[in-house]
């Protein structure tokens, strides 16, 4: 019986120690950076190095110029030290944005990881220093540092590179007192055109391009006016009658000029008879150029865009009427609306952004340069109008209400982030933060003064960090959702 129990004993503990040996076998030794340089993003995943074992990288490669996957290239790994070393290239991603190359390394020590990726459009270099290489797995087991997980949230490379998403490195900007107001966009002054009806009668248009918002070339007709049965202004007629005084004056000239030149009448005739017809032929002329059969052309002289039209075909217009306006939309004029009591902060030396159906401008990088801005106030007027000129950018419409953010004398430099990283909750602010290529992090920041494109940071954050700055919502409501793995995953 002691016999039986005893060899009960030596299996239970032969199981243990087995099961023991299985799970440490089992354990894994994942190694996970991530690098960002001006041209990409690599967050790579690889198991740890082992004497002997062969190691696969799994190395998401991002194009930061639109954070989407780099699909095509070749990716070289190599794990140098001193002079010495080992590399290996996979010539093409395994799927978009993931390339696998492999590595077994030699010998114990401690290396430099080095990662060259070369695309038609990318050509990169990063470097990873003091990469250990164990002697065995047990040594990698026991040394290797674990990452502790905390608070964090799972984002995979495959989803951010699905959508609009993009980070920022926190930096530290010049910043300004801020007054925050509403405004418009105008056109400028000189920049428009308004054609006038040159006769009176029924307006017709040339052709069925002409509405409001159609391009225009310098001399292209847009309207005719037709006589409309009105006696008093027969186009017809009128060009009629200056074609007869035209050929009549053409023949007393030839007449008079032969008459001249055989000295049968004085200098005062001839010069008369010429004049005469140099009259008729101006008049003629013009109306040539304007008359049709279907009535008097009308044209722009100016290149732009049609703006305005002020008639319907078929209405009646009399001459000098407005028919449309033609604007250049070369220049623009932003008109902001400041209150009386930040009239102390308006210098010469003031800028502005501003923001349209959020998407935002400065008016530093449009050219853009304070005109004037009023030094009194109305009852039907009780606000300051603050004038700049811009360049239109082509996608900015005069008559545009929008927010506007006056830069005036400048502060410290201090931490700012994009107005579009945050996230707002019953008046508190929070970013996401990108721990690493997979891993965020909800903070919530204390923010100070924003001109409009970026906001001053009080607390929360360190310079270098990188906050999301495109997508950070649907990363929240996703990690809320339960939609992304609690860590990891397997490529």
């Amino acid at each position: 019986m002691k016999q039986l129990i005893y060899i009960f004993l030596l299996a239970s503990i032969f199981v243990s120690c087995s099961d023991e040996v299985q799970e440490e076998a089992q354990q894994e030794v994942t190694s996970v950076h991530t690098i960002w340089t001006d041209k990409s993003e690599l967050f790579v995943e690889y198991d740890a190095f082992v004497v002997g074992e062969l190691s696969t990288f799994a190395a998401h490669f991002t194009d930061v110029s639109d954070f989407k996957a780099i699909t095509e290239g070749k990716v070289t790994v190599s794990l140098i030290q001193g002079d010495k070393g080992i590399r290996n290239t996979a010539d093409a991603p395994s799927s978009p944005g993931i390339f696998k190359p492999a590595l077994r390394p030699k010998s114990a020590g401690t290396y430099q990881l080095v990662f060259e990726i070369e695309t038609p459009t990318i050509k990169d270099r990063i470097v990873i220093e003091n990469i250990p290489v164990y002697a065995s797995m047990e040594e990698a087991i026991k040394k290797h540092p674990q990452e502790e997980e905390g608070n964090t949230i799972t984002f995979l490379k495959e989803q951010a590179w699905k959508m609009d998403f993009a980070n920022v490195p926190v930096q530290k900007r010049q910043t300004y007192n801020v007054i925050h107001s509403g405004g418009e966009i105008l056109s400028a002054q000189g920049d428009e055109v308004t054609i006038t009806a040159t006769a009176s009668g029924i307006v017709m248009y040339s052709d069925r391009s002409i509405t409001v918002g159609a391009s225009v070339s310098s001399g292209q007709q847009l309207f005719k006016v037709a006589e409309g049965g009105m006696t008093n202004n027969n186009l017809q007629t009128e060009f009629l009658q200056a074609k007869s005084a035209y050929e009549k004056t053409k023949l007393t000239f030839e007449r008079k000029k032969a008459l001249y030149d055989s000295k049968a009448i004085s200098k005062t005739e001839y010069e008369d008879a010429e004049l005469a017809y140099r009259l008729a032929e101006s008049e003629y002329n013009n109306r040539a150029r304007n008359f049709s059969s279907g009535g008097k052309t009308i044209r722009t002289k100016t290149v732009g865009y049609i703006k305005q039209l002020f008639k319907q075909e078929g209405e009646y217009v009399e001459a000098g009427e407005a028919l449309a306006v033609v604007t250049q939309n070369k220049n623009l004029t932003l008109l902001a609306h400041v209150s009386p009591s930040d009239y102390p902060s308006l210098t010469p030396e003031i800028s502005a952004n501003f923001a349209i159906n959020s998407i935002h401008y400065s008016t530093n990088e449009l050219r853009g340069k304070l005109l004037s801005y009023g030094k009194s106030i109305t009852a039907e007027n009780p606000k300051i109008p603050v004038y700049f000129e811009i360049n239109n950018t082509g996608n900015l419409i005069p008559g545009s209400y929008i927010d506007v953010w006056i830069k005036t004398n400048p502060k410290v430099e201090a931490l700012t982030i994009p107005v579009e990283s945050l996230l707002e909750d019953v008046g508190t602010y929070s970013v996401i933060v990108q721990l690493g290529g997979e891993t965020f992090e909800l903070r919530e920041i204390k923010t100070g003064v924003s001109d409009g494109e970026y906001v001053e940071v009080l607390s929360g954050l360190k310079e270098g960090e990188r906050v999301v700055s495109t997508g950070a919502y649907q990363v929240k409501m996703a990690s809320m959702s339960g939609q992304v793995p609690a860590h990891g995953h397997s490529h």
